[in-house]
């Protein structure tokens, strides 16, 4: 299955299409309806999860002042791009727990996330992700303030300026939500942020019209990405849709955050398969990538197990209207197989 245009499934004349109400809220405070393809089978066409920073959106303009909020008297360029750096790490509680060391105990080194995942995360991961410890509690403190700052950032931007949540949509990505809800696939947001943050992010962005719903920080405690994955597909459960278990689709710019989680989730859970989209910007973004591939055993090996293709969102062609157009027959110019 190619998961941009590969998604058909043999027709049947007991296709239905189905409604089901979104877990998230509009700008008017209503929950969302959302439209599902129901197959011949009984169950939707696939399964997506996307995550949303440098994926849907670009988000800097939000977490700079935010950041800067809660580690104040650092050099503020500095300190997001050390952030941001840092994103690829799976839940924010590893991010703040980096963050603390780095700004309050002089861990200089951990501003490469790679030091940081081999000399911290890779021995102190339980602890870190698992309530009931105080490395845990206070990277979750962490995570409330920042939440609760970027909260009031976001509503704040909204009320001035609401065209600057569009200007920070990622069009070719918003082209694929919108293939996969006219093709009635189940989609799902997940995501390293606090559910205050992510709420307003919902409407602000209008992913309340694609989403049943979106995991969060909140989602992942006891791990990362793949623990949301199961709590969403609970979710669906819940509300009567059966789950195409070899039909998941994981959208994200980490090969280890987001198609890791994917590979992870499906390990662990029996029957399951899935596909990684990879989002990257540019032909330079894609010769890194392609450079870890060949070099990272581990990123190496999340790509043999779960087949990932690249997005290269610049590449992607625009028709008459100017708009991205992701079905054509330039395909093969910004989407193929890592």
């Amino acid at each position: 299955m190619n998961p941009l245009s590969g998604l058909e499934r043999p027709y049947s004349a007991g296709n239905k299409w189905i409604t089901v109400q979104s877990e998230l809220k509009d700008i008017s405070g209503e929950n969302k309806e959302i439209k599902l393809e129901i197959m011949g089978d009984g169950m939707p066409r696939a399964v997506a999860f996307f995550d949303i920073d440098k994926t849907l959106a670009h988000l800097d303009f939000l977490y700079k002042e935010a950041i800067n909020n809660i580690f104040p008297g650092n050099d503020e360029n500095e300190i997001i791009e050390t952030f941001i750096k840092g994103f690829k790490l799976g839940n924010s509680f590893r991010e703040f727990d980096r963050m603390h060391n780095i700004y309050s105990e002089g861990k200089i080194e951990w501003k490469d996330p790679e030091v940081y995942i081999k000399e911290r995360l890779n021995l102190e991961q339980e602890k870190i992700d698992s309530i009931g410890n105080i490395i845990h509690d206070r990277a979750a403190l962490y995570l409330k303030l920042y939440g609760e700052e970027a909260a009031k950032i976001a509503d704040r931007i909204f009320i001035s300026n609401p065209e600057h949540f569009l200007s920070a949509q990622i069009g070719p990505l918003y082209t694929l939500l919108e293939i996969y809800k006219w093709q009635g696939v189940l989609m799902f947001g997940f995501t390293a942020n606090a559910a205050s943050f992510v709420k307003r992010l919902a409407v602000y962005l209008k992913l309340s019209d694609y989403f049943l719903d979106i995991a969060t920080d909140e989602t992942m405690e006891g791990g990362g990405k793949e623990i949301a994955v199961g709590k969403m597909l609970e979710i669906a459960r819940n509300k009567g849709i059966l789950i195409p278990k070899e039909q998941l689709i994981f959208v994200g710019d980490s090969i280890r955050g987001d198609i890791g989680s994917g590979v992870h989730f499906c390990k662990n859970n029996m029957g399951f398969k899935g596909y990684g989209i990879l989002v990257v910007e540019d032909a330079v973004a894609l010769n890194e990538i392609r450079h870890l591939v060949n070099t990272d055993e581990y990123i190496n090996s999340i790509i043999k197990i779960m087949p990932t293709y690249a997005f290269v969102v610049n590449d992607v062609p625009k028709n008459k209207e100017g708009n991205p157009s992701l079905l054509s027959a330039d395909m093969d110019k910004f989407f193929f197989r890592l």
